[in-house]
C-alpha cells in the first residue's frame, strides 16, 4: 500500500476509542486524522478531553494528542 487510509475514531474517549487510537498507533495501512466524542469533550485537544482517564499500557500517542475533538453528533 503506497499511502495510509485516513480514518477517524467516534467515542474516542472511551475505553473502546483508546484502544482503537492504541492499536493503530504506527499502522502500516491507517492514520488516525480525526477523533470524535461526546459533546462535552468537543472543541478540546485529545489530550486535554482524555486528560487522566487514559487507561491503556502504553502512553497516549503524540500523534493524536494535539488533534481537536469534534462533537460525535455533528459527524456524519
Amino acid at each position: 500500500m503506497d499511502q495510509k487510509l485516513r480514518v477517524g475514531i467516534l467515542g474516542a474517549t472511551g475505553m473502546v476509542g483508546q484502544r482503537f487510537i492504541s492499536l493503530l498507533e504506527d499502522h502500516p495501512w491507517f492514520e488516525v486524522v480525526t477523533v470524535a466524542a461526546s459533546p462535552r469533550s468537543a472543541g478540546k485537544t485529545y489530550e486535554e478531553a482524555v486528560g487522566d482517564r487514559w487507561k491503556m499500557d502504553t502512553p497516549m500517542p503524540e500523534a493524536v494528542k494535539k488533534l481537536v475533538v469534534l462533537n460525535v453528533n455533528d459527524v456524519e
